[in-house]
């Protein structure tokens, strides 16, 4: 990030009314943003310089008074006033203004005044440092006071190695400000001491697979929230080091068939819950996947511990950042059973501690190859649209005050607030780092609360499926849905989903049954309720293996048939759905009770026994037993 020289300076120095007083009178007026004595012209400076010399003279006067809320108001006023009156060139100096508003904000978070000031002080002499974690920290989300704690405590221990690491030091600050603490089913594991875990990762920065400088730290909070100690880390490190494809490991574990077949406790708990044992002794699916998302973090691969519910019981999975050619993307399929294919999938984000689904998290795979300016301007430009945003939310009046008449390089007049200006704004978001995931959230929010047009949310929905239909179909799938369904002409709103169809059907099955069943429900809420009928029906027909959302259709195409006096009609499709999917493995299997073909199974055998056809029914029956002893759980 690139600042002029003297803000810094003059700040550390506390001295910018000192130098305005000692320089010449008109450069001095200019400084301080007024006139020369004996009323002579002001020297003309442009947006940017004119921009900084508020900085600096408001952080000077903070280094000086302490008085942070006064500092907020006064550099809040001055980004709305870069916001409405800068020129598309301009983009470092909305840079710099919301780097020192967000900056001044946080810091007002911390109660104790001398920690308040010592903190600013080394940020400010720390810039590169002080922007990554700032433009990094998510305030209302996480206790942000509490990740510079960790900062002064971790500068305390390391000293200088904190600035050298500006995304290491960064992201362990915004993801261990306070200990992380997992429970994987009966055991609760914690993360190692965050000094240790900087020094494992400096020391072994050469062994990570995508290395640790240069990571941005917002791909490196999913390496960081380890929850494993520093001697299981080195030998997953010794063991696993080089290895791409992270999700694969999960398959190393032995399922612990024996445990949940008996009723037996597992024998990893009663030998010690790490990553040795675990590999060693075996478990279930959530055992599999904490190894999986500890090793890919021990190696320097971002990894994500994913759960998610079926119809009938929680499971867990691992997803990981995979290198594809020069670029990388996340991994959410290797890592997990078949059977689970289609199972939405929950997240913690690190720094938040709040479930999230991990379509949200997966667009981050395009940071690989972005600069850290280009991620900066993504985060300030959509800051920009949500200071419009939430004046037109509070029906507040965005009116920035008017520049002085001696700042040339500004627009003659103020931003008018508006939809499109905010949409605009999150068009350069995206055009400098697409991967920034909050720009496309606010779209889609805009469209979900009915503020753009057909044509707009056309447009931007385009932009989405081009960008993320193939590499990222899950985020796609989550910002689209409700831009789509915002849409009230059900024929309009419907030509949006078979757009979105045609981009997951050749690949994703389980997205494109997804887009049917929103057909479905479309059609239902229209009242035409054939055409609802026929969806669900391709549902059935096209995807019952795709997912477990094939449930979710025959239930509904039982209801719609019940509607419409079809009752006769309902014993045939379940028949032809239970035909169409495929049986698992006939053998004892801890997830046969789970799959589709059992549970549409067990459905036509009470539909049968209902109608009195017991003969077929016992039939049916006996197929599923044949099939294995199923369990219920994992």
């Amino acid at each position: 990030m690139t600042f002029h020289k003297p803000i810094w300076t003059v700040v550390l120095g506390c001295a910018g009314l000192l130098l305005a007083s000692q320089c010449k009178p008109a450069v001095a007026a200019a400084l301080m943003g007024g006139k020369a004595r004996g009323g002579a012209a002001v020297r003309r400076i442009n947006l940017t310089q004119w921009t900084d010399q508020q900085i600096k003279k408001d952080l000077a006067a903070l280094a000086e008074n302490g008085q942070f809320g006064l500092a907020r108001k006064k550099l809040g006023r001055l980004e709305d006033q870069v916001i409405g009156y800068m020129p598309r060139n301009a983009l470092p100096t909305l840079r710099h203004a919301d780097f020192a508003r967000r900056l001044v904000d946080q810091l007002s978070s911390i109660s104790n005044p001398q920690h308040r000031m010592r903190m600013l002080k080394f940020l400010l002499a720390n810039h590169e440092l002080a922007a990554t974690l700032v433009f990094l920290n998510r305030p209302g989300q996480q206790n942000v006071a509490q990740v510079y704690h960790r900062l002064a405590a971790m500068h305390r221990e390391l000293g200088p190695m904190v600035v050298a690491y500006p995304n290491l030091t960064a992201a362990i600050c915004a993801v261990l400000y306070k200990p992380l603490t997992m429970q994987i089913n009966e055991n609760t594991v914690h993360s190692p001491d965050p000094v240790a875990l900087f020094k494992y990762y400096v020391r072994y920065q050469r062994a990570m697979y995508f290395g640790i400088r240069n990571v941005p730290a917002r791909l490196l909070i999913y390496v960081v929230d380890s929850c494993s100690s520093i001697p299981s880390m080195t030998w997953a490190l010794n063991k696993y080091h080089g290895d791409s494809m992270v999700g694969q490991v999960f398959f190393q574990v032995p399922y612990d068939y024996n445990t949940y077949l008996h009723g037996a406790k597992k024998e990893v708990d009663i030998k010690g819950y790490n990553l040795p044992n675990i590999l060693r002794y075996g478990g279930v699916c959530a055992d599999q996947a904490f190894f999986a998302s500890q090793v890919g973090k021990a190696i320097g691969v971002p990894t994500a511990y994913d759960v998610g519910m079926s119809s009938v019981v929680g499971h867990a999975w691992v997803g990981f950042l995979q290198q594809v050619g020069n670029e990388a993307a996340w991994n959410f399929n290797v890592g997990r059973y078949s059977e689970y294919r289609g199972v939405v999938g929950m997240v913690q984000n690190p720094m938040t501690r709040r479930s999230e689904p991990d379509s949200f998290m997966s667009l981050s795979g395009q940071f690989i190859g972005t600069t850290q300016h280009q991620r900066w301007n993504a985060v300030v430009l959509t800051d920009a649209a949500l200071r419009l945003l939430s004046f037109s939310a509070t029906g507040g009046d965005f009116s920035p005050r008017p520049l002085p008449a001696y700042v040339f390089g500004a627009t003659a007049k103020p931003l008018v607030n508006s939809v499109p200006a905010q949409l605009a704004l999150l068009k350069r978001a995206v055009h400098q780092c697409d991967g920034y995931a909050e720009s496309w959230m606010l779209v889609g929010y805009l469209a979900s609360k009915g503020k753009l047009t057909l044509a707009e949310k056309t447009l931007w929905a385009g932009a989405l499926m081009r960008l993320c239909g193939q590499r990222y179909p899950d985020f796609a799938m989550a910002v689209v849905q409700p831009m789509i369904m915002s849409v009230k002409n059900p024929n309009q709103q419907n030509q949006l989903w078979n757009r979105a169809f045609r981009i997951f059907a050749p690949t994703r099955f389980d997205l494109a049954a997804e887009v049917r069943m929103m057909q479905a429900r479309l059609w239902r809420k229209a009242g035409h309720y054939n055409r609802a009928g026929r969806y669900l029906m391709d549902v059935i027909t096209q995807y019952a293996n795709a997912g477990p959302f094939i449930l979710n259709a025959l239930h509904q195409a039982v209801a719609l048939l019940r509607r419409q006096k079809h009752n006769s009609d309902i014993t045939k499709l379940y028949e032809v759905t239970w035909a169409r999917i495929h049986a698992p493995p006939r053998m004892a299997d801890p997830f046969m009770h789970e799959s589709n073909w059992y549970q549409v199974g067990k459905l036509l055998e009470a539909r049968l026994r209902g109608q009195g056809q017991s003969l077929m029914a016992d039939k049916v029956r006996r197929e599923l037993e044949s099939a294995g002893n199923p369990v219920a759980g994992n």
